[in-house]
């Protein structure tokens, strides 16, 4: 259920991770959060491994995952920036975004979007990663919406962490764990969409409405689907 106030996003993420809630499952309720609240018409999540390359760990749809990975493959884009310099990237006209980022601004906007903030996940000096938050309607890509989005992302962050204190080392392990758990939705999103006979995105949403109807997070709904899927092989 998507909260209809900030500050009941930032108390659910809040009580998750006090209750020790799956990582990958309370990104999801937060970036959904993001999206209804700023009004953004999808929002991707950029992680660095161990090595200190970018990879996706969370966003609220495929569309979303195609432009992370087109952002990723390209190394330009608003959240690459955003990472990399740790600088907020918040572009509000369309011209704008193709001419600054070329070809992946290009695909943002035949994406149907018309303006983008790209924030950066910062701990405790160090970037490990960024958040974007595309919108379909400049007038909701607002200095108030940036500011809102950036917030989302730091609560990302501690959740991406979630202990308080941690070495370099830790960080990257509990980076690779999370990003693992992502792989695990991944594939389970390709088992559903062969064996539904449908696309990535509609696989996506029917392994969350299993999370929702079994009552588990979205890692063990993966898990549980690749397993199902093993044991039929």
């Amino acid at each position: 259920m998507t909260a209809t106030t900030a500050s009941q996003a930032f108390i659910d993420a809040a009580a998750a991770i006090v209750q020790q809630d799956d990582v990958a499952d309370i990104l999801v309720r937060l970036l959904g959060d993001c999206a209804e609240l700023t009004k953004a018409g999808a929002i991707g999540l950029l992680v660095k491994d161990g090595h200190g390359r970018l990879e996706i760990l969370s966003a609220t749809s495929h569309q979303a995952v195609e432009l992370e990975l087109y952002e990723l493959q390209h190394d330009s884009g608003p959240c690459i920036d955003a990472a990399h310099d740790g600088a907020p990237q918040s572009v509000r006209l369309t011209d704008d975004i193709a001419a600054r980022w070329g070809k992946v601004g290009e695909a943002i906007v035949a994406a149907g979007f018309s303006a983008v903030h790209a924030v950066p996940l910062r701990w405790h000096g160090r970037l490990i990663g960024a958040m974007n938050a595309f919108h379909t309607n400049v007038e909701t890509a607002d200095d108030e919406s940036l500011q809102l989005t950036q917030a989302f992302a730091d609560i990302a962050t501690v959740v991406i962490v979630q202990p308080v204190v941690v070495t370099s080392n830790e960080l990257d392990e509990r980076v690779r764990i999370v990003l693992d758990g992502r792989t695990v939705v991944e594939q389970a999103k390709g088992v559903l969409a062969e064996r539904s006979g449908v696309d990535v995105a509609t696989a996506y949403q029917l392994l969350v409405q299993r999370a929702v109807q079994n009552g588990s997070t979205l890692t063990e709904a993966a898990t549980a689907i690749i397993e199902e899927a093993q044991r039929r092989a």
